[in-house]
């Protein structure tokens, strides 16, 4: 294998890697709001399809 596609295989593991952290930590804040939180999130819509989407639901 080429050192250059070795480096951009490795630097795209990377990246999906720590996006997929992101989403992680940001869907545990996310499962510890209190409920009227989640709620009031709800009231806009762009947030609530958003939340939808991941399965959150007031």
């Amino acid at each position: 294998m080429k050192a250059e596609l070795r480096d951009r295989i490795i630097n795209y593991n990377k990246s999906r890697a720590e996006a997929d952290k992101r989403a992680a930590d940001l869907l545990a804040l996310l499962n510890a709001l209190p409920p009227g939180q989640v709620k009031q999130l709800l009231k806009d819509t762009t947030c609530a399809e958003i939340l939808r989407k991941y399965g959150i639901d007031a």
